[in-house]
Formats: structure tokens, sequence, C-alpha cells
């Protein structure tokens, strides 16, 4: 009876192990004149996801670090940019979202009261999900992370389009993201997602003030 016992733990860590699945997703990010690639890993754990994303290759070091419930929204974000001197960890404890660490090499702690709409950190993960469901909209909340800010989000379903993706034909869902109300009308991005699994492979927005040139990202791998 032992023996079979030790045999099935053995099993269940087997069978956790290989189902650990891995996705892995290069990316290059394009503003005017300047491209820097990151690397991006979604793996799937026991109730959830594990999500990370790294890069450029070369300077300075930008990291995400964050933990997804199985409908992918955010449990907890760990955010690093050495060249902004930021480090910080932020986590949803109910209807609060805990904010720690260094924002420009200044010691910031925060705790904003939010409602029960989910957190979407990283955005081009969690409406993957949103992509293929075919709702019309639906409504989250974001920490800028240029200074950690928290707002409130809505992503709008558009046409299906077919781009390319490395040269080859793909039909993707588009999505628009912008903020709630009147300040729409001032701000908003594209996502493209391929239709026929959710996989992000395009972006188009602009990420800085008045005067900053459109950022381009694409899958390239």
């Amino acid at each position: 009876m032992k023996r079979l016992l030790v045999l099935l733990a053995v099993v269940v860590m087997f069978s956790q192990f290989l189902f650990a699945a891995e996705n892995i997703y290069v990316y290059k990010e394009t503003t005017g004149k300047t491209s820097i690639i990151s690397e991006w890993r979604v793996i799937s754990q026991d109730g959830g996801y594990l999500v990370t994303i790294e890069g450029p290759v070369e300077g300075p070091i930008e990291y995400h670090r964050a933990l997804c419930n199985e409908d992918f929204a955010t449990i907890s974000w760990e955010y690093k940019n050495t060249e902004a001197k930021t480090e910080v960890l932020a986590k949803r404890e109910g209807n609060r979202i805990l904010v720690n660490g260094k924002l420009k090499d200044k010691q910031i702690s925060k705790v904003y009261e939010i409602n029960d709409l989910p957190w979407f950190e990283i955005a081009e993960v969690s409406l993957s999900r949103f992509a293929q469901a075919g709702e019309e909209k639906v409504e989250f909340w974001s920490l800028r992370p240029t200074d950690l800010k928290l707002y409130k989000m809505v992503a709008i379903r558009q046409d299906t389009e077919i781009i390319k993706e490395n040269g080859q034909d793909v039909e993707t869902v588009q999505i628009k993201v912008t903020v709630p109300g009147f300040a729409s009308l001032f701000w908003s991005v594209k996502y493209w997602f391929r239709k026929s699994d959710g996989v992000y492979i395009r972006y188009e927005g602009v990420r800085g003030g008045p005067g900053t040139p459109k950022t381009i990202v694409e899958l390239i791998k």
C-alpha cells in the first residue's frame, strides 16, 4: 500500500511538470528610429499563469513578472527598470492594489481602492481571452509603469482584419484600448490578436506625451 501511494505521488508530480506548458514569444518594438527586442514567456501553472517579459537584449534592463489567475487577470506584478531606477511589487488583496518599492530611486508605498473589475497589468496577455470570447467590451484596472498611477481602462472589440505576421496573412481581432468617457476622444491604442488562438501579434499607439513618435510592436518569433 505504501509503495502504491509513493507511486501515485510520483505520477502526480510528473503530470504537473509535464503539463506546465511554456510558450515563448519574441517581439520587436519600434519607436521612431529606435528598436528593441524583448522576450515574453507565458507559463501555465496550477490554477493560473506566470508571465515574464525581459528586454531589451542590450542596454538597460526592463523586466515584468506577473502572476495571473485562470482568466489572465493579474494577482501580482513585479516590475524593474534599471534606467529609471524603478523596482516595485504590486499585488491585489480583495478590492485593493498594494504597491511597494522604488520609483525613480525614491521609496513608494501606495494602496489603491478599486472595485470588482479585473486588474490587467499586462494587457497584451490578459486581453487574449477577451479577443476570443466575442464580447463587445471589457473594463479593467491598470498601473502605468512610468509613474505607478492607477487607471480604469476599457477594451473595445473592433473588426476582424487580415494582417501580415512574419510575411504570412493572418486573421486577427483588433482591440482598441482607451479610457472611459470624454477623455477617450484624445487617447487610444490598438492591439491585434490572432483569431485562432488569441496570441498578441501587434500593437500601435503613443506611449509618451505630445510629440512622442508612435510605437509599433510586432511578433517576430
